[in-house]
């Protein structure tokens, strides 16, 4: 409960009876307490974290305020925009990486483009799901079926996603009666649920940069302060290229007596680092010791490709609740989109602490209160059986699935033709992606793309849109590009020979 914040709702009753908030500070916190249940009790217990006194450590905090907008600036009296509040206006008035974005990913719309931009995957949409939810939708004999679940999800999936994580190595964080599950509408809700579950104005957010772009606007919309650590790239003993984190200044992040979350996403979007058990382990004890809890963004976990990036095979998954301490203050974001290639569906889920898991339940309540039923029960089905495989197998672990391999040629195919265009290539260990440096062309990443998009016909995205400027004082790298691999192989090996025969430079 020392997590959930200050407005997860803490109801009290006046002498006629109405329960009433206390006041906007509190009013989100009563249902935690009793999962489901809003308390109309004055003594209802008010969690707190004790203060603590610790040298905040030297570290560059992004957005330490969220800045307001004037009402009239920009506006006339009659301009309906006048009546948005401040928190959509700051966000409105700070779309530089969203600008470069759609002017960027405008160009995969043009013809004859192949697209690597988006990381939507164009093959491997589950089969089992498709079929089951094909079912549930045309089933006379359930009208529950097409109509709203409850809250927490139906209980088909309930019971699929527990048996899902217990089957691949995670009983002891995920209890067997699924009271810690909580389904939600995609992963992009999940996220945004729990940090809005957990972060008050004022608490501080880390994460790792480059970063997925929603974790800095969530932040900012909840009045807590991102914090990013800033990844570089090095090459190891064997000269490969790989995204490395600086662990002292994530220690001095964690240390701050504001900092309440860490992100972890592994594999990372967008470098496709695969964090270790021993990197976790490192983390672990760092949250541990500065009482930080840990939202563990592990949507790609089946998509690791192993030291070779040639055939998808990989060593077991480590998850980040399965880390020492962890389990009693990390909550673990999954979803369809990314486990079953079923990115249209927005069928997510969050497990954790039961009562963190609660807070986030109230949130939710407010916003989508339910995923869509009928995909609910497509989801589950396919969660059965691949759970059926590992208990088969009795590996008890989280193993790469048939798409990895598929991914990891492309990457390998893609790699060779930009090695040959003569850049240098960051190899990922897992995920949907592949990062190059444009250095060598003379080109800033946002003129590479266009030109790959107009000359080679080959869309991708610029990897600035992932960075911060202010993050670490020295503005965001501007020579990293990301395309996506999770196409089919056909699509990028036909990339690969555009990407040959039109090589890139600022002549």
């Amino acid at each position: 409960l020392r997590y959930t914040l200050d407005r997860v709702p803490r109801v009290h009753s006046h002498a006629d009876g109405n329960a009433t908030p206390r006041s906007v500070g509190e009013s989100m916190r009563a249902s935690v307490c009793v999962p489901g249940i809003v308390s109309a009790s004055p003594t209802v217990p008010t969690p707190t974290r004790t203060p603590r006194s610790k040298p905040r450590g030297h570290i560059q905090r992004v957005s330490r305020s969220l800045p307001v907008v004037p009402r009239a600036s920009a506006m006339t009296d009659q301009d309906p925009a006048r009546f948005l509040g401040d928190a959509v206006r700051s966000q409105q008035a700070n779309q530089g990486a969203s600008q470069v974005w759609a002017e960027v990913t405008a160009l995969s719309q043009l013809p004859g483009i192949l697209d690597l931009g988006q990381g939507w995957p164009d093959f491997g949409a589950d089969m089992t799901a498709r079929e089951e939810a094909s079912r549930a939708l045309l089933d006379e004999t359930d009208p529950r079926n097409n109509q709203y679940s409850m809250i927490p999800g139906r209980a088909e999936l309930i019971k699929a996603i527990t048996r899902y994580y217990r089957a691949t190595g995670s009983s002891n964080a995920v209890s067997a009666d699924g009271a810690n599950v909580l389904v939600t509408a995609s992963g992009t809700e999940a996220v945004y649920a729990t940090m809005q579950a957990t972060l008050s104005p004022g608490d501080e957010c880390v994460f790792l940069e480059p970063f997925f772009p929603w974790y800095i606007s969530n932040s900012k919309i909840f009045g807590a302060k991102p914090v990013a650590v800033r990844m570089n790239v090095s090459d190891d003993d064997t000269g490969v290229s790989r995204y490395e984190v600086n662990y002292e200044a994530l220690e001095t992040a964690l240390s701050s007596p504001a900092c309440k979350v860490l992100i972890h996403n592994s594999p990372h979007n967008p470098t496709g680092k695969v964090f270790t058990a021993q990197e976790n382990e490192r983390i672990a004890a760092m949250c541990v010791k500065h009482d930080v809890m840990c939202i563990a963004d592990e949507v790609y976990e089946r998509c690791t490709f192993g030291d070779d990036a040639s055939d998808g095979t990989a060593e077991p998954f480590p998850r980040m609740m399965n880390a020492a301490g962890m389990a009693e203050r990390t909550v673990t974001i999954g979803t369809a989109s990314k486990l079953l290639a079923l990115t249209g569906w927005r069928v997510g889920w969050i497990t954790g602490p039961a009562a963190i898991v609660a807070g986030v339940k109230t949130m939710k309540s407010y916003t989508t209160f339910c995923a869509p039923t009928p995909l609910q029960l497509g989801v589950a089905a396919a969660l059965n059986k691949i759970s059926g495989e590992a208990e088969a197998l009795g590996s008890n672990v989280v193993t790469s699935d048939e798409a990895a391999g598929a991914m990891a040629t492309n990457v390998a195919v893609l790699s060779a033709a930009l090695k040959d265009a003569g850049l240098k290539v960051i190899a990922p260990d897992g995920g949907y992606f592949l990062v190059t440096d444009v250095s060598a062309t003379g080109l800033s990443a946002v003129e590479y793309c266009k030109k790959l998009a107009t000359e080679a016909k080959v869309a991708s995205i610029p990897m600035v849109v992932f960075y911060d400027p202010g993050a670490d004082g020295t503005g965001a790298p501007d020579t990293f590009v990301r395309f996506a691999v999770c196409k089919k192989p056909e699509t990028v090996r036909a990339c690969a020979e555009a990407i040959r025969a039109n090589p890139v430079s600022n002549t």
